[in-house]
């Protein structure tokens, strides 16, 4: 599901069908042709208010030694 926010009442023409933002500015689809020709407009007309999250894929390394403090100077005792 995507979530947008616009203007009030804001409406856009999309083939047959007129997409129209509630009266808050908000309007959310699950269609995917509807995604992305509001994907498009993003930026500069609406804003997407559910950023899509990146699939990360974490590779483990290898055991990583902890590192050791390290020991300050030593006076000179004189």
């Amino acid at each position: 599901m995507a979530k947008y926010k616009a203007s009030p009442n804001y409406a856009i023409q999309f083939g047959n069908k007129t997409i129209k933002f509630g009266w808050l500015g908000d309007y959310e689809t699950e269609d995917a042709a509807e995604i992305k020709a509001l994907d498009a407009l993003v930026p500069h007309w609406i804003k997407r208010v559910d950023e899509p999250k990146p699939e990360v894929n974490v590779i483990p390394d290898e055991e990583e030694k902890p590192e050791k403090p390290q020991k300050g100077r030593k006076s000179s005792g004189k």
